[in-house]
């Protein structure tokens, strides 16, 4: 006698389908099911959430013309060639200009499959690290939103940070506020300048995605290492559909990134923090608020605690920590306001 083999999947409807895919995220796992048969084929691309984990480029014999870290401490040296006396201006040069890469049109390719999609988590590969960059071993957490343009950009850092011992913790007096050096103000700078960069090439990138995908809602651009995070939703993703409409036909991935505007930013700064409730502790701890001098969050009045209630959230890990050190951060009474040119 015969035994007919039941294909079980046959037996559950679409919709349950649909939520195991959208369980499932990863990109290539489900650009692997479109081959597994028509009815896969067919329900897959209606899937609405997607993570995409972008492989790191091959490095080529010749060197690029990518933004790369040597690029990157040239033009920081050349802007940063004698100590600051004075803060309360500051003006950043263009950056080098760069192709978009193969990766990327293949990318956009695999995405073209998913129509229906409403939320992307895209992960960007990781080059080097805040050794390479600024000469010490040091913590760098940024996260932005845009719009049209940048809404606003929150970066913790700290020289150092640690897990404390509880005797430490008890015995370790706290350090007087003082003032940063030159050298020091230089450092910080040069990681809101990074970090604004990063941001807005990110923001760029997103550009020929929302073309293509007009039901988009949300959308998180993240690295590897989780050092910085892009964050857009249903109403930042209207307002830069709307920035793009007048320059759809001209290409917008011919520009190299979307432009910072003027920006007023507010530094504070703790030589050592302790974080009571995580046990860690930070040195050279520092929190920069960056907001538009003409932006929708200046115009709200919105306050740095309303700002930052979210920008480094979490309820275990690392982002608690964070989140504990951004707390004790707004505590601190002396800042530093400075404002930034439009770059």
């Amino acid at each position: 006698m015969e035994v007919v083999q039941q294909d079980h999947f046959d037996r559950l409807p679409d919709a349950l389908l649909l939520l195991i895919f959208n369980k499932l995220l990863d990109v290539k796992a489900l650009s692997r099911c479109l081959s597994v048969c028509k009815r896969f084929s067919s329900l897959i691309p209606q899937t609405n959430a997607l993570f995409v984990s972008i492989p790191p480029r091959i490095p080529a014999s010749k060197p690029g013309n990518g933004l790369c870290l040597a690029s990157l401490r040239i033009f920081f040296n050349r802007v940063f060639t004698k100590p600051f006396k004075h803060c309360r201006r500051i003006v950043a040069s263009k950056s080098p200009s760069s192709k978009s890469s193969n990766v990327h049109h293949s990318f956009i390719n695999v995405l073209k499959k998913f129509e229906d999609v409403k939320f992307i988590h895209i992960q960007f590969p990781f080059y080097g690290s805040g050794i390479d960059l600024v000469g010490g071993d040091c913590l760098v957490k940024w996260k932005a939103e845009f719009g049209g343009q940048l809404k606003s950009c929150i970066i913790l850092g700290a020289t150092s940070y640690f897990l404390a011992k509880v005797k430490e913790l008890q015995e370790q007096e706290q350090e007087e506020e003082r003032f940063l050096t030159d050298d020091e103000l230089r450092v910080r700078i040069i990681w809101t300048i990074s970090c604004l960069i990063a941001a807005s090439a990110r923001h760029h990138f997103l550009k020929k995605i929302l073309l293509d995908h007009p039901n988009l809602e949300s959308v998180v651009i993240s690295d590897e290492q989780k050092q910085g995070k892009l964050c857009m939703g249903r109403e930042e993703l209207v307002e830069m559909r709307a920035c793009m409409e007048p320059f759809a036909a001209s290409k917008p991935l011919l520009i190299e990134r979307t432009k910072v505007p003027d920006l007023s930013i507010k530094l504070s700064y703790a030589p050592e923090l302790e974080l009571p409730v995580s046990g860690y502790r930070m040195r050279g701890a520092t929190l920069v608020v960056i907001r538009p001098v003409d932006g929708d969050l200046m115009r709200k009045g919105l306050s740095d605690g309303e700002l930052l209630g979210s920008g480094f959230d979490g309820d275990h890990g690392e982002d608690k920590v964070f989140a504990e050190a951004v707390g004790e951060m707004m505590k601190m009474k002396k800042s530093y306001v400075m404002t930034m040119n439009s770059f």
